[in-house]
């Protein structure tokens, strides 16, 4: 920063106390480090600053690569989808010619017909089944 040796700065504080006298120099001092300590909390926060917007602005930029690359492989994806698909479509299509061309029904008709409705004397009765008793 400043190149100040101590002979220079002993040559300063005896001019300031000549000048200023030995009253004032006191307050002026306090005044003159409350000032750089202020001066140097203010490039401290500046500098704090500047590392969070260079952050964020790093930070978007690796948001926005990818996002770049995530479109781009999702067209990629996209394109090899349709085109399966279509690959698909075009291996139906030729097939179903082929399954047109054989008869998927019998020639002979086949007629359904109801089954009889069982007659009452078909049906035992209680009294005729075999069914043990059970007694306890």
């Amino acid at each position: 920063m400043l190149d100040i040796s101590f002979s220079e700065l002993l040559l300063c504080f005896l001019v300031a106390l000549v000048v200023l006298g030995p009253e004032k120099l006191p307050r002026v001092a306090r005044g003159i480090g409350r000032w750089t300590g202020q001066a140097k909390a203010y490039m401290r926060n500046l500098s704090a600053e500047l590392d969070r917007e260079s952050h964020a602005s790093d930070l978007k930029q690796q948001m926005m690569d990818a996002r770049r690359i995530f479109d781009e492989e999702s067209t990629a994806m996209k394109r090899e989808f349709h085109g399966a698909a279509e690959q698909g479509r075009n291996a139906m299509s030729d097939s179903l010619p082929a399954a047109d061309a054989t008869p998927t029904h019998s020639e002979t008709p086949v007629t359904h017909t109801p089954a009889p409705a069982p007659r009452a004397a078909d049906v035992p009765s209680f009294s005729e089944s075999k069914m043990p008793d059970k007694h306890v």
